[in-house]
C-alpha cells in the first residue's frame, strides 16, 4: 500500500513538472511571436524614420531595403544590414546638408541683387534718408537664430556695412536701376523657364516618348509601389505581360513608321480601358505590362477579354491606304501565387511565352483559363 502511494505521488509530480515545461515553451512561443510583430511593425515605419527632409532623390534606397525586411524580417539583426541603414542614413542627411547649402547660396544672391535695387531706389526718392534710418533700425534689431549657419551671420554684416556705405554716398545713377529692373525681369523669366523644364524633365524621364506608357524605369519605380500595398494592405494586383504578334514581319511589310502608328494605337487602347489605379508600362520594343489591382480574379478576366475582344474587331490604320489587322499573347500571373512580384513577374512571361508557341493570338492564366 505504501509503495502505491508513493507511485501516486511521483506520477503527480511527473505531472506538475510537464505542465510547467509547457507553459514555458508557450510563454517563450508568444514572446517570439510578439517580438516579431513589433519588429514587422518596425520596419513598417523605417521608411517614415528615413524619410529624407529636403533631398528625395534617396527614398527609393529606403524602399527597396523595407521590401528585403518585409520578405525576411531577421535580416534587421544582420551587421550588413546594419551598415546598409547606417549608409544610407548618412547618404540622406549628405544628400540634405548639400540641398541646403546650395538653397543658402541662392538666399544670398538674390538678396543681394534685392539689396542693390534698394540702393538704387533710394536714390531716386525724395526722402532718402528718411528710409534709410527706417532700414537702418530694422536691421539692427533683426534677431538671427542660433541655428542658422555662420554665412548668415556674415551676410547679416554685409548689409549693416552696405547701410554704412550708402549713408556716406548717395550717388548712383538711373541707369543701373534700370539695368537692375531688367536683371530682374531676366531672372523672374530664367526662374519660370527653369521650373517648367525641371518638371517636364520629372515626367518624361519615366515615359516613354513613342506611347505615352510608363517605361522601365517608371515601372521599375511604380512597381515597388504597388508591391508595398500589396504587402502592407494586401492590395490583390495581377501582372499581365502582352506581346504583340508577328510585329516584325509587320514592320517589314509597311515599314518603321506604321509599326510605331500601331504601338501608339495599341498603347491607347489598353489606356482608355484602364482604370485609375492601374498601371501601364511599355517593357520593351512590342511588349506591353499591366499591373491590374483587383477584388475577384474574374475581374482581370473580364478586363483583359474586353482588351482582346476590342484589338480582333479593330484594323489600325496607318494611312488612307493601309489598314493592319494586329493581333497579341498574353500570360497573366496573380501575385498571390508567388513568393515575390519578381517569380510573379516571371512566371507571367513564361505563361506568355507559352502562348506565343501554341499558336500566337490567346491568353494564358495562372490558374489554368486560356482565352483564345
Amino acid at each position: 500500500m505504501e509503495e502505491n502511494i508513493n507511485n501516486l505521488d511521483q506520477l503527480e509530480n511527473d505531472k506538475k513538472a510537464k505542465s510547467s515545461f509547457i507553459s514555458h515553451d508557450l510563454l517563450i512561443s508568444t514572446k517570439s511571436e510578439l517580438q516579431n510583430i513589433e519588429i514587422l511593425k518596425f520596419i513598417t515605419y523605417l521608411p517614415e524614420l528615413l524619410k529624407p527632409s529636403i533631398e528625395q532623390s534617396i527614398y527609393h534606397k529606403i524602399e527597396e531595403v523595407v521590401f528585403e525586411l518585409m520578405k525576411t524580417p531577421e535580416k534587421l539583426d544582420d551587421e550588413s544590414m546594419i551598415n546598409k541603414l547606417i549608409n544610407i542614413t548618412n547618404e540622406r542627411v549628405d544628400l540634405d546638408r548639400a540641398v541646403f547649402k546650395s538653397k543658402s547660396e541662392d538666399i544670398k544672391k538674390f538678396i543681394a541683387l534685392l539689396m542693390k535695387e534698394y540702393e538704387n531706389s533710394l536714390l531716386l526718392s525724395d526722402n532718402s534718408s528718411s528710409k534709410l534710418e527706417i532700414f537702418k533700425n530694422d536691421l539692427e534689431s533683426l534677431e538671427i537664430s542660433e541655428h542658422s549657419n555662420r554665412e548668415l551671420r556674415i551676410l547679416h554684416a554685409k548689409l549693416a556695412d552696405l547701410i554704412y556705405n550708402i549713408e556716406t554716398n548717395l550717388d548712383d545713377s538711373k541707369v543701373q536701376l534700370k539695368k537692375g529692373k531688367e536683371t530682374c525681369s531676366k531672372l523672374e523669366k530664367n526662374i519660370v523657364k527653369l521650373q517648367d523644364d525641371l518638371e517636364k524633365l520629372k515626367i518624361e524621364k519615366d515615359i516613354d516618348f513613342l506611347t505615352g506608357a510608363l517605361n522601365r524605369r517608371g515601372y521599375t519605380s511604380v512597381i515597388l509601389k504597388v508591391e508595398n500595398r500589396f504587402v502592407t494592405f494586401n492590395s490583390n494586383y495581377a501582372i499581365i505581360f502582352i506581346d504583340i504578334d508577328n510585329f516584325k514581319e509587320i514592320n517589314d511589310e509597311n515599314g518603321h513608321e506604321c509599326g510605331d502608328v500601331i504601338l501608339k494605337s495599341f498603347s491607347t487602347i489598353l489606356k482608355k480601358l484602364m482604370r485609375e489605379e492601374d498601371v501601364l508600362c511599355r517593357y520593351g520594343g512590342e511588349e506591353f505590362v499591366i499591373l491590374v489591382s483587383y477584388t475577384e480574379e474574374e475581374e482581370v478576366y473580364k478586363y483583359i477579354k474586353r482588351v482582346k475582344e476590342i484589338i480582333d474587331s479593330h484594323k489600325f490604320i496607318y494611312n488612307k491606304d493601309l489598314r493592319v489587322k494586329v493581333g497579341f499573347s498574353a500570360g497573366v500571373a496573380y501575385r498571390t501565387k508567388y513568393n515575390s512580384y519578381e517569380d510573379a513577374m516571371k512566371y507571367a512571361d513564361i505563361l506568355l511565352y507559352k502562348a506565343k508557341h501554341e499558336g500566337k493570338s490567346r491568353i494564358i492564366f495562372d490558374n489554368s483559363k486560356v482565352l483564345v
